[in-house]
């Protein structure tokens, strides 16, 4: 008798997955020119006649199936075969008896190391699984799932083909591979292999509730989160900068910068600007809650996809390559300095091809598991909520050769402004057009500074910094102008001031730098000199 229900039987048919993370997806194996299919029949044939021709292999089948080793009624072959079944005889002893050749059988083992038969449990359409089947019945049917023709066998004979969509209306033992099982090791004399479950979920002896068999979902933990207050190693500093703090720690009216871009120590003698110092964009990171907003141009920018897999699990790597599309993200950062010198201001721009991977972590993906059935694989589904995406400190210098300057000419406090302001903004593609913003410029003394001390270079006569720290300062305002495209995502502005501290403190050989944070992007300057490498 079959049933033609097949939807519903892949559903609900005894089921069988694999590991929720996999090791290795490629099980080791002896050389063997049988492919699965070709294995799985010739071993199919040999056991539909034991289990036809003995009621004790029969019963031997039940018993070992309804252990549920793995949480599911399999009889996982290379863990049983060397088991007595009755008589002395081993159930592999048995299996050989019916060979003609014993090399066949070896043949087999070598080229199916997760060798695996599976009682269905099909009592949603009958009352058949491993524990009601009635092992005195000698009719018991044997299929093999890689089979694409959906051989049926009896007694070693081909009894005939199961169309697709039916259901066994009859006793039936399917061959196939254990996907809750996998290779620890191969022994490379003997060929025996080691095995381990592909996951605790399996393990039937940790079993503390009903065995996992039908579809599940849940959150599944992928990438670790970075810890964004880390320090980071001076090594990676191209200026005086742990001099300039060690030199002023604990001196709230003296700057870091002094010392940098003047070289003034605690002593307070007047210092020559060194033109070779710039400021560079070290890091930045976005908020994951800016997301949505910058994602927003359809075929251009990064999206978050979902992904499936059938047959196996993912590995992380291949999630994370799946989940994001193709698409980068390009940040423009202008900045702006200050001068009381009309049409001496420094201005540049910084633009920055950016892979989401490389700005966002995920903490978490969603995974949809569909269980396997007798005669269809499982299938995975990976899914990411926003939610779920973490910052990560994207540094500039590690994915571009060329150089992050924020402006190309000296910082010279005796013109210009000591604030940086830098405006962010996630570009898109559409009509180019130029907007102004109001800036506020802070000035130095004049007081603070000397033409007499000073030096000159090319003929412009250029002033020495009496001391350190700045006694008072003046303030104006000036229009800023920045050229954008009309659908481009504004993310603020960032604004940077020579006082700032460029290192906050030390832990452990680790030095805690100092950033500008928006609420939407955090960046971190570091002073350099153009002739470090």
């Amino acid at each position: 008798m079959i049933f033609i229900f097949a939807s519903m039987f892949f559903m609900l048919a005894c089921t069988q997955e694999e590991s929720l993370r996999p090791a290795d997806e490629n099980v080791a194996s002896q050389t063997s020119e049988l492919t699965t299919a070709e294995a799985q029949v010739r071993f199919a044939k040999l056991l539909s006649q034991a289990a036809s021709g003995s009621v004790e292999v029969r019963r031997f089948l039940k018993a070992e199936a309804t252990k549920q080793f793995d949480n599911d009624y399999d009889v996982f072959y290379p863990l049983v075969k060397n088991k007595i079944v009755a008589d002395g005889k081993s159930f592999r002893n048995i299996l050989l008896s019916y060979t003609t050749d014993p090399k066949e059988l070896i043949e087999i083992e070598r080229s199916q190391l997760l060798l695996n038969i599976l009682i269905p449990d099909l009592t949603l359409f009958w009352d058949f699984n491993a524990e009601k089947w009635d092992v005195n019945d000698a009719e018991i049917v044997v299929m093999c799932r890689d089979d694409e023709s959906d051989t049926m066998y009896e007694n070693g004979e081909n009894i005939g083909r199961m169309e697709k969509g039916e259901i066994p209306g009859f006793p039936c033992l399917v061959v196939k591979n254990n996907e809750r099982m996998r290779v620890k090791s191969v022994n490379t004399r003997s060929g025996e292999a080691t095995y381990e479950f592909a996951s605790d979920a399996f393990d039937g002896s940790k079993r503390t509730e009903r065995p996992v068999t039908r579809h599940w979902e849940k959150d599944m933990p992928l990438e670790k989160t970075e810890d964004l207050s880390k320090g980071v190693s001076p090594s990676i500093f191209k200026a005086d900068i742990v001099q300039a703090w060690k030199e002023f720690r604990g001196m709230t009216q003296a700057y870091q910068r002094d010392y940098i871009y003047y070289g003034i120590t605690r002593e307070n003698k007047p210092g020559n600007l060194n033109r070779a110092i710039r400021e560079e964009l070290f890091r930045f990171r976005v908020q994951p809650e800016a997301f949505s907003r910058i994602a927003d141009q359809e075929n251009k920018d990064p999206k978050l996809e979902t992904t499936s897999e059938r047959k196996r699990f993912l590995t992380n790597q291949e999630i994370i390559k799946r989940v994001w599309n193709d698409g980068k993200f390009e940040f423009h950062f202008k900045s702006c300095v200050g001068s009381e010198i009309e049409g001496q201001g420094m201005g540049h721009v910084l633009t920055f091809s950016v892979a989401p991977k490389d700005l966002f972590s995920i903490e978490k993906v969603h995974v949809h598991h569909r269980n396997s059935t007798a005669f269809r694989r499982s299938k995975n589904t990976y899914s990411v909520d926003p939610d779920n995406l973490r910052s990560k400190w994207y540094y500039p210098k590690s994915h571009h050769a060329e150089d992050n300057y924020v402006f190309t000419l000296p910082w010279d406090l005796y013109t210009k402004s000591l604030a940086i302001h830098i405006f962010v903004e996630e570009r898109d593609d559409a009509q180019i057009i130029k907007e102004k913003t109001t800036v506020l410029n802070e000035f130095s003394s004049k007081m603070d500074f000397s033409l007499d001390a000073g030096t000159e270079i090319s003929g412009v006569k250029l002033a020495a910094k009496l001391g350190y720290g700045i006694s008072t300062t003046r303030t104006n305002t000036s229009e800023a102008e920045t050229t954008t495209t009309l659908n481009s995502d504004d993310l603020g502005t960032l604004s940077f001031f020579y006082y700032d501290p460029v290192i906050r403190g030390e832990r452990n050989g680790l030095y805690d730098l100092y950033s500008v944070f928006n609420g939407t992007v955090a960046a971190t300057l570091l002073p350099r000199d153009i002739h470090r490498y």
